[in-house]
């Protein structure tokens, strides 16, 4: 069935028969019969299934947007939910939380045919897709408000914020399998703890907590009797541990950095090269979407592709211990996120393996940006549409 949309009014109507019950969205706002004769050239025509007369489903993708209502975050992702969904029958409309009223809100809604974002007002959707772009905006008030709204109302609420390195540690430290493969970590809080640790290990990376992409992550390690720091682009060295901290604690402590512990990692053609792994929540619980590797292409801190990195694809590792692996990860990290933070439709993974062949975790990554490799980012566009109509209960 067919609802209409003027933007003039901001109203949706329906052209079944007068007398037939027709709503829209979680909330099940009624809507109003209109014969097609009076629609105004301005009216637009979206297509929905049925479910004992609400249609739908209704898809909130939540992120920031400008008072102008300028979209930020990953737009390509935004874009490619909505086309297969209306082919399926559905909306996603984008917007911030600022938006969110008592009874519905209002974002963006993109129009595939005219390739073109259109203000749009909506009743409460149906699920809630959280990609607002920020960890600044995610401890704001109004994305506070409209999450806890939606989670009170049982509007299923994926992806309730990005991750904390430093809490990420604490939940694998729960699990007695996963705490075996992520590297030692600790919250750098003192010069003293920090020297223990290193003295432990010898060599560590320093990351900042909440931060992504490789951002700020710089290695220490001992070096004939002296303190190496290395960033993808400088070396120094330190006499000892007070000279360093003398120069780096305050930029450790106002960016929460954890120290972990340095691993070896196997490389091809001489060269360190990771796993990122896209996960989703599918019909037999979370599964691997598709494995990607990342290659240093010069140096062996980051293999991320904005610090440097370079794509390559999986086949040139592939191996069923790789993928058995990976499977049993996947499914015990989506299981173990969800019991501790709230429900993960979808995550990445950052993953090495050592030069001994044991697997380690790096990170989870609870946004995750697109896959360079087309065949993964149309696979997962389809796995979260799937699931989106899953959730709402608007499955064929």
């Amino acid at each position: 069935m067919n609802l209409s949309y003027r933007p003039e009014s901001k109203e949706w109507t329906h052209e079944a028969k007068a007398l037939e019950t027709i709503s829209f969205g979680f909330n099940e706002i009624a809507i109003r019969s209109t014969p097609s004769s009076i629609r105004s050239k301005e009216t637009l025509s979206f297509p929905f299934k049925n479910k004992d007369g609400n249609l739908g489903p209704l898809v909130g993708v939540m992120t920031s947007m400008s008072k102008e209502m300028a979209l930020a975050g990953n737009s390509s992702l935004f874009q490619s939910l909505q086309k297969l969904i209306r082919e399926r029958n559905g909306l996603v409309v984008v917007f911030p939380p600022e938006t969110v009223v008592k009874d519905g809100l209002t974002g963006l809604t993109f129009l595939p045919e005219a390739n073109i974002w259109i203000p749009v007002k909506t009743p409460l959707p149906h699920l809630v897709f959280n990609r607002v772009p920020f960890r600044k905006a995610e401890q704001q008030q109004a994305f506070k408000d409209a999450a806890n709204y939606f989670t009170a109302l049982g509007i299923p609420f994926f992806n309730p914020a990005f991750l904390n390195k430093d809490t990420l540690y604490a939940i694998f430290a729960s699990h007695p399998s996963l705490r075996k493969h992520m590297p030692e970590s600790i919250s750098v809080k003192t010069m003293i703890q920090l020297a223990a640790f290193l003295e432990k290990h010898q060599g560590i990376y320093l990351k900042p907590a909440a931060s992504s992409k490789g951002i700020g992550i710089f290695r220490l390690r001992q070096l004939n009797g002296h303190i190496e720091i290395k960033s993808r682009s400088h070396r120094n060295m330190f006499t000892n541990v007070e000279e360093f901290w003398k120069a780096k604690s305050r930029q450790l402590l106002k960016h929460d950095y954890i120290a972990q512990k340095a691993i070896k990692p196997a490389a091809i053609d001489g060269k360190r090269f990771d796993f990122r792994v896209h996960a989703h929540d599918g019909l037999n619980g979370y599964e691997v979407t598709g494995i990607g590797i990342r290659q240093s292409e010069q140096e062996d801190l980051t293999t991320h592709v904005p610090n440097g990195g370079i794509v390559l694809p999986y086949r040139k590792v592939k191996h069923p211990r790789h993928d058995e692996f990976f499977a049993w990860a996947v499914k015990e990290i989506g299981q173990l996120l969800t019991k501790k933070l709230g429900y993960f439709g979808e995550f990445s993974l950052d993953a090495a393996l050592t030069e001994e062949e044991e697997y380690v975790i790096f990170e989870v990554n609870s946004k995750p940006m697109s896959f360079d490799e087309t065949q993964i980012e149309e696979k997962r566009i389809l796995a979260l549409v799937d699931l989106f109509f899953r959730k709402t209960g608007f499955s064929d």
